[in-house]
């Protein structure tokens, strides 16, 4: 692939975790019709494939995106970094993210549910952090909600644990995505302790009284320190996502919320540089099997980012459009390849 000037031109990589929609989508059950994608579809087609050694872990392919090396065996630090977002405080200490979930019996499993179910507010995340602290601080824990849906441990040793993230877990049984590791019996003993403290706490029994689900366990994962950042090869970071723009700040990589569209982008910034964009509002759908918002986010996508993007290199307001896949392929499209007429769009589906 040839080399690209990230000074005198502006380039855009957009990266978007579940862009091929829910398994069931893909498996042809829950809808027989997926969204009309013409432009996406087109671009597919016409643009250079790159196929590239990525994790299929989303938040593993950010942490690769910033150049952080990534080890299978490890959890990734993914606490230390998005910490230091939410909190503003960077130090060289060892975190754990203990996000607050709903755990629902179905039969003998255990299906996980996050904020997305819960609405947790600030006050309830507060007032349950302050009920476990009455019993973990004496044990030197520091446990803080940061914010309603993301809390911070630290543990007074750091436990040597593999965990699974959180997003991978939602709508699963627990059982086989617990705590590993040598240290795994000591946590799956305190997750149970914490999950007694939960079921009496004074924020759950009104949670439950006015029909509200209770905050029942907490989610332990992504545990380690702040990893070295290297130079990033982005000079712009659009996003909401934490992780992303927790590794921007990081990084000291200019950020910003993602515009509502491309004609919005293209029309307020035209800096020049390597801009990587997140759009992953449809991660949510896809982690609940919500066929129909995956659908509607899909459109979206087409509508107010693939179809002025394409529309853009033609009229030279940008230099080249990436497209990034969760499977690891990367494609890498400029206004001369839109012109490759020969190669035929197929349907989305195709690339699941």
């Amino acid at each position: 692939m040839p080399a690209i000037d990230h000074q005198s031109k502006r380039h855009v990589s957009l990266v978007i975790p579940g862009l091929l929609g829910p398994k069931s989508s893909a498996n042809g059950d829950g809808t027989s019709e997926w969204p009309p994608t013409p432009t996406l579809e087109l671009l597919l087609a016409r643009a250079d494939k790159q196929r590239v050694e990525r994790s299929a872990d989303f938040e593993a392919m950010i942490f690769e995106l910033f150049d952080i090396d990534v080890d299978a065996e490890h959890d990734l630090p993914v606490a230390a970094v998005t910490r230091a977002l939410d909190l503003g405080v960077i130090d060289k200490g060892w975190w754990l993210r203990a996000d607050p979930v709903h755990l629902r019996a179905d039969r003998n499993r255990l299906i996980l549910a996050d904020n997305k179910v819960l609405g947790i507010t600030q006050d309830e995340a507060d007032g349950l952090v302050s009920e476990i602290m009455e019993v973990y601080a004496e044990d030197g824990w520091v446990l803080k909600a940061a914010r309603p849906e993301r809390w911070y441990l630290k543990p007074t040793d750091v436990p040597k644990l593999n965990t699974i993230p959180l997003p991978a877990v939602i709508g699963r049984d627990i059982n086989d995505c617990l705590p590993r590791g040598e240290d795994h019996k000591i946590w799956h003993t305190i997750l149970n302790e914490v999950q007694i403290l939960l079921h009496t706490a004074k924020t759950n029994v009104e949670r439950e009284r006015r029909g509200a689900l209770p905050i029942n366990s907490v989610w332990f994962w992504g545990g380690g320190r702040l990893p070295e950042l290297k130079h990033t090869q982005w000079s712009h970071v659009w996003s909401g996502e934490p992780v992303s723009l927790a590794l921007a700040r990081l990084s000291q990589t200019l950020s910003k919320d993602v515009p509502d569209s491309a004609e919005d982008w293209l029309d307020s910034d035209n800096t020049p540089g390597q801009h990587l964009v997140v759009l992953d509002q449809g991660r949510e759908a896809i982690e609940y099997g919500a066929v129909d918002e995956w659908y509607r986010f899909v459109a979206t996508i087409e509508n107010n980012w693939i179809a002025p993007l394409v529309a853009g290199l033609h009229d030279k307001k940008v230099s080249s459009v990436s497209i990034l896949l969760e499977p690891g392929e990367r494609f890498h499209l400029n206004a001369k390849a839109t012109r490759r007429w020969w190669r035929r769009r197929h349907p989305l589906r195709r690339y699941c």
